[in-house]
């Protein structure tokens, strides 16, 4: 099956960079479809290499659209027999599940198959039909992954694997994690602008600017944190009057969603990946309710308003 490319940002989100006397280590690496930028304010060129390493490796793990490695997401499904597969892909997989299966509602790892065929639609201007709607939910509901010991997976039912909702998020989580246990206080890492890890900035209040493109002159500021985003904005497809985006309910296997973008700020990149996905399809209240149980803040957007901010994200406009 031909990979359809979407190399866009879900939420285009412009960062400001540090002023500071000190040399900026910068890389640019194209991976996870997307070009994903770090800067480091007080690294080293050892530093930055070992973070393109992390962000190509969990890349190739987690594509499921070409065998990047034998022990990666495409392998796995390709066969319902057992496979041996990477320990950081095993702990990612472990993970998303542990997350579909608790608390967070609208996301699904075995939605590949789903997404892939909306994507191809979409891709020719077409709504996916019902009944091909209806095939693949099956397939996802009748679908299971058994993880036993020394990192050995099993794919039961024919449902695609797709980690592409939260394979970012855990690559940031792996790089920021090196950075911590390097002494690297001062970063940004920019992948894609769906997904992004923040240090402290080197100025006194160790800030970052953060403005958000899709909402005419809005910014905020954070630091030592996640920022995740998902979309209509960039993917979203208009037929008939109506918007398709690539985030598909797991659950009706839809591609409208309730929310047109939603932000996550988060201590966990995964966790925020996951949770941006997900609340693009409940309702403001029950957002709401989700951020007293988690610990997330959100911003939701429609229309390129923002409707809904929690109550310690100071949205600001130039």
């Amino acid at each position: 099956m031909k990979k359809i490319a979407f190399l866009f940002p879900l939420l285009a989100i412009a960062l400001t960079s540090c002023s500071t006397n000190n040399k900026v280590i910068e890389s640019k690496v194209f991976c996870f479809d997307t070009l994903v930028e770090a800067k480091l304010y007080n690294g080293k060129n050892e530093h930055i290499k070992e973070i393109e390493k992390i962000l190509n490796n969990i890349s190739n793990l987690t594509d499921n659209y070409e065998l990047k490695s034998i022990n990666g997401v495409y392998a796995i499904n390709q066969t319902n027999e057992e496979i041996t597969i990477d320990e950081q892909l095993y702990t990612l997989l472990q993970d998303s599940f542990d997350m579909a299966n608790n608390g967070v509602d609208n996301f699904n790892p075995l939605c590949g198959s789903l997404s892939k065929k909306w994507k191809e639609s979409l891709a020719k201007k077409e709504i996916l039909s019902e009944t091909v709607i209806n095939e693949e939910l099956d397939k996802i509901n009748n679908t299971e992954v058994i993880l036993k010991d020394n990192y050995v997976i099993q794919r039961n039912g024919e449902a695609e694997i797709d980690l592409g909702g939260v394979a970012k998020g855990y690559a940031l989580d792996l790089v920021n994690n090196y950075l911590q246990e390097n002494g690297v206080a001062s970063y940004l890492i920019n992948a894609g602008s769906s997904s992004i890890a923040l240090g402290e900035k080197l100025t006194k209040d160790g800030l970052f600017t953060i403005g958000l493109k899709e909402v005419k002159n809005a910014y905020i500021k954070a630091k030592n944190c996640f920022i995740s985003t998902s979309s209509i904005y960039e993917q979203g497809v208009t037929i008939d009057g109506v918007t398709y985006s690539h985030i598909i309910n797991p659950k009706t296997g839809s591609a409208i969603n309730v929310n047109d973008g939603v932000i996550v700020i988060s201590r966990n990149g995964a966790f925020g990946d996951a949770f941006s996905t997900s609340l693009m399809n409940n309702t403001l209240e029950e957002i709401k309710e989700i951020e007293k149980i988690n610990d997330i803040k959100t911003i939701i957007i429609k229309n390129n308003k923002i409707v809904y901010s929690h109550k310690d994200i100071e949205v600001k406009y130039h």
